[in-house]
């Protein structure tokens, strides 16, 4: 009896790849089945390489790019971007504390069935309200206007399809994000609110990591563990200005390990509800 053979998982790069592939085909008008037609590859190749489920020749993402009328520079990116080792190391350059419209990133928080997130310094950007993300942002330099507007909304813009997505989502948040000295108590109210209603969801688990822990001095960079069945496990490691991929077994193993301890530091779901529940009646009474 001849061995199942196992399926080859795709990596992040392949997948950015393939999601530019897609948008940039579908900006042009063009369906799957135009391209190919006009390539001369089967559909299951297009389906596939947009997926970021096949290995491509040499060549294939400029003609691809070429036919599906992509812009010079979106020609040279994606060329380059194709030409970089895969070697489970990739690096993105973004805004400060704004890596969300990096391709990657979109990717990533729409493509994956489990999300795993720990932030020592903010409350985790899927779980921001508007008021909230504007005070963050205006923290690493951000400045008001429409610009900022901008930024505020396409933050916003990614919310929503998490909601629908099966999940989980596991949120570890640090208790002083929520119980700073001198922290405008309006919006702290609201962010509290809209932390209480969306723990109730069955596919988001939220965990507040308690202030006098030893794990919120000894573990001080926000990271996120992406997984999916049929791709390679991600972790997101954010600095301000840029963010750092891997998918080397030995980095996402070590990081799940870090993930064991702030979950055997933090509290349950539960005694996070009712730590909200205390702290709305708080604010109220305030």
């Amino acid at each position: 009896m001849k061995a199942k053979k196992t399926p080859q998982l795709s990596t992040a790069k392949q997948r950015e790849l393939g999601a530019e592939l897609r948008r940039i085909r579908t900006r042009a008008g063009y369906l799957a089945t135009d391209m190919s037609r006009m390539l001369g590859w089967p559909a299951s190749t297009i389906s596939r390489l947009e997926s970021g489920l096949r290995n491509y020749q040499a060549g294939d993402i400029a003609i691809y790019l070429a036919r599906a009328k992509a812009t010079p520079q979106e020609l040279d990116d994606l060329v380059a971007l194709d030409r970089r080792p895969d070697d489970g190391y990739q690096v993105r350059s973004h805004p400060a504390g704004f890596p969300d419209e990096v391709p990657l990133i979109n990717v990533l928080d729409t493509g994956s069935q489990s999300i795993t997130t720990y932030d020592p310094v903010d409350i985790p950007r899927k779980l921001q309200i508007e008021p909230y993300i504007r005070e963050a942002l205006a923290r690493v330099g951000h400045e008001g206007g429409t610009a900022l507007d901008t930024t505020v909304r396409a933050r916003l813009a990614n919310q929503p399809a998490s909601l629908k997505m099966p999940g989980p989502f596991t949120f570890y948040v640090h208790q002083n994000t929520l119980d700073l000295p001198g922290q405008d108590l309006s919006l702290a109210h609201e962010q509290v609110l809209h932390l209480l209603l969306v723990s109730s969801l069955p596919n988001f688990r939220i965990h507040l990591v308690p202030t006098d822990s030893a794990i919120v001095m000894d573990i001080c960079t926000r990271f996120t563990i992406y997984e999916h069945d049929q791709h390679r496990p991600v972790l997101h490691l954010q600095q301000l200005t840029t963010s750092l991929f891997l998918e080397n077994d030995r980095d996402v193993s070590f990081y799940a390990g870090l993930v064991e301890r702030i979950a055997d530091k933090s509290f349950t779901r539960q005694q996070t509800r009712k730590w909200l529940t205390d702290r709305l009646a708080n604010l109220e009474r305030r």
